[in-house]
Parts: C-alpha cells; sequence; structure tokens
C-alpha cells in the first residue's frame, strides 16, 4: 500500500491515516483502525518535537498489529523548528530510523513507520511503546553500575560502525565538525555572559577564565574529533535519552532520540555522558576503571590499533568540549522552568567538576585559538 501524506499536526493522525501508514509499514496485515486514543506525553522535557502516545482499536485481524505505539512530529514552535530544521535534526533521525535503526549494534525502538517531506519541513515517526520501562533521571545521575551498562553498550555501538565504509554511505550523517554544527561556537558566545551573570557565584575565577579560553578552540576541537578513528555517536548520549531494559527482554537499555547523531570518536559520546549525567563523587571514584572497561569492551567487539592512553586522551578532550552544552543552556533556560533550571545547574556542576578533577583544561592549550564562524546569511 502507498505512503499516506504525512501530517502536520497530531490532528492529522486519523484512524483512516494510521491504517495506511501501518499497512505501508508492513505492520497492520489488512486490519483497519477504527479509532484512536491520544496522549501528549513529553510536555517541557523538549523543545524540537511533539510526541503523543496512540492507542489504536482494530478492526478483525489486529491482533498482529502494535497495540500503542508512539508518534513523533516536529514541533509547532516557530523558533525550535527553525533551529532543527536549520541543523537537519529532522531528517536525520526519520532517515536513522529509516535506514540504520534496527541494525545499529544497540537496541533502540522500534519503527513502524517513517514519513518525511523536507520542502515543507514535515516529517513523523511511528516508533515502539517504551512507557513500560524506567527511563532514566538526569537530574538524579546514573549510578556506577549503570555507567558500566552503557560502557559495554556504547562499545558495541561504536566497534559496529568504527572506521566501517558503511558510515560513509550514510551521507545524511553529519561529521563531528560539519558547517552547521561548527555554529555552536555563536551560541556559546552569545551565552557565556548571561551563563555567568546567571550561574557565576557557583564558578571559580579560574573557572570563568577557562570558559573564555575555550571559546575560541571549539571549532579547532570539533575538527580534531572528527578525525579518523571515527564512529557512529548517538551524540546526545545523556540519562534522559536512557531507557533501562527492552520490552523483549533483549537488551539491558534501549537508547532514544538520535536527532544529534554524527560520525565523531567513540569517547565523544563517553565523555559526554560521565560529564553531564553523573555526580562528581561517584565518576571520580569509577572513571578510569570505567573508560578502560570501555577500552577492553571496544576491544572484545574487534576495534584494533586504539590504545588506552589514546582512549583516555580523547576521553578527556571530549570532557572539555563538552561544557558548551551546560554552558549554552545555562545562558538561555528560564529559571522559572524549576526542571530545567534544576538539569542545568547539575549539568554546569558536574561538567565543571570532571574538567577539574581530570585537568581537561589543560588540553586547551594543544589548540590554537580560531576565528569564529561566519553566521548564516553574513
Amino acid at each position: 500500500m502507498s505512503a499516506p501524506a504525512v501530517p502536520v499536526t497530531m490532528d492529522d493522525i486519523t484512524p483512516e491515516w494510521l491504517t495506511a501508514a501501518l499497512r505501508a509499514g508492513g505492520k497492520a496485515g489488512e486490519c483497519t483502525v477504527t479509532a484512536i486514543e491520544k496522549v501528549t506525553i513529553g510536555q517541557g522535557v523538549g523543545i524540537l518535537g511533539e510526541l503523543a502516545r496512540l492507542t489504536p482499536a482494530y478492526s478483525t485481524g489486529g491482533s498482529t498489529a502494535p497495540k500503542t505505539l508512539i508518534a513523533k512530529i516536529p514541533t509547532a514552535d516557530p523558533g525550535g523548528r527553525g533551529i532543527a530544521e536549520m541543523l537537519g535534526f529532522y531528517e536525520k533521525e526519520v532517515r536513522f530510523y529509516d535506514e540504520v535503526g534496527d541494525r545499529i549494534g544497540v537496541r533502540t525502538a522500534h519503527s513502524y513507520f517513517t514519513g518525511r517531506d523536507p520542502e515543507n519541513v514535515r516529517y513523523v515517526i511511528l516508533m515502539e511503546d517504551l512507557g513500560g520501562l524506567q527511563l532514566g533521571d538526569q537530574v538524579a545521575g546514573a549510578s556506577a553500575e549503570e555507567c558500566l551498562v552503557l560502557m559495554h553498550q556504547m562499545a558495541k555501538l561504536h566497534a559496529r560502525w568504527w572506521g566501517s565504509p558503511d558510515l560513509e554511505t550514510l551521507e545524511w550523517l553529519p561529521y563531528g565538525n560539519a558547517p552547521m554544527l561548527k555554529l555552536s561556537a555563536l551560541a556559546y558566545a552569545q551565552s557565556l555572559e548571561p551563563a555567568v551573570e546567571k550561574f557565576g557565584d557557583r564558578m571559580t575565577g579560574a573557572q570563568i577564565e577557562m570558559a573564555g579560553k575555550f571559546l575560541p578552540r571549539m571549532n579547532p576541537i570539533q575538527d580534531n574529533f572528527a578525525a579518523a578513528p571515527v564512529t557512529l555517536c548517538h551524540g546526545d548520549l545523556r540519562l534522559d535519552n536512557v531507557f533501562w531494559g527492552s520490552p523483549d527482554n533483549s537488551s539491558p537499555v534501549t537508547l532514544v532520540d538520535w536527532q544529534i547523531a554524527i560520525k565523531a570518536r567513540g569517547p565523544y559520546d563517553i565523555g559526554y555522558f560521565m560529564s553531564q549525567s553523573v555526580d562528581p563523587a561517584i565518576r571520580a571514584a569509577n572513571e578510569e576503571s570505567l573508560v578502560r572497561e570501555y577500552h577492553r569492551a571496544l576491544a572484545a567487539n574487534g576495534v584494533q590499533d586504539y590504545t588506552f592512553d589514546r582512549c583516555w586522551d580523547d576521553y578527556r578532550i571530549a570532557t572539555m568540549y563538552c561544557l558548551a552544552y551546560p554552558l549554552i543552556s545555562a545562558g538561555s533556560i528560564d529559571v522559572a522552568n524549576e526542571r530545567g533550571a534544576a538539569l542545568v545547574s547539575k549539568m554546569l556542576y558536574r561538567s565543571l567538576s570532571a574538567i577539574t578533577d581530570l585537568k581537561a583544561y589543560e588540553v586547551l592549550d594543544r589548540f590554537e585559538a580560531a576565528p569564529l564562524p561566519e553566521p548564516p546569511g553574513a
């Protein structure tokens, strides 16, 4: 059956539309959706997409069709929509689920149907409902045991794509130093002063100075992480994107939200997670052993000619770079958003603690300062 038109809003997902989508995706046989219960989920969690849990009612023959599923479409907010369109997030995530989702090396949500209309910025993903699983909480932070599970899972993902020719066939997946991604330095520059105004009382003078020194070195560090050996990185490996377990009990984790996936060095994901989602005491007590376990798991999954010393060095560079995320967030967060403010505060504290403990700021001296990229249309 031919694919239906891509919906603009959740209201466009009617029983007739869902019937056509599930049949086009081979998930509904000849059954017909007769009604849909829709519940909006994830409000206040993200700004780039809208999510709804769909509970369809089927005519005779729907026993093999999904009992519930999640629909994801672009946000209606013009600001968030414009950013995501400019950075190619919607196109990337739809193509991820359409082309590689079930063969990346780790468990992610199964896709029942994807639709894309790039010209009109219309996208839709119908995916497996993971609501029965425990979702990680980035504010609470990960335990050492949870970190260990992720080290093994990320090693499987990274080893699967490590220097693989298959990676080059994914032309829609950008390298970590793609021109549009380098514009993050402009966002950092705009956020630095307001971030210090809002959260400077939680930073030392040396840390504030370091944050300024980092700015002209952001793009050179991105170039470093886009140099071989590269692999498929999740790009946004934080606890809020980790479900523990899987509906079919095939995996200890299910990873979601692949809008920011990139081609980069594997320790980028590890440094991102450890410096953003793990409280300093837990990280400091287990950090080296966890990175060593990640490195051992890479080797066990076939990665060669990548020493632990190089892995550790890449990890420290990643930890330094990942200051960008909490600082940009700190400069733009609405402090009236209680969970958002709590999350940014935790991320900034964890990031600065990790950089200080690892002396990751030392890597800045290896990179020459570079001019900021030109803004679009300049």
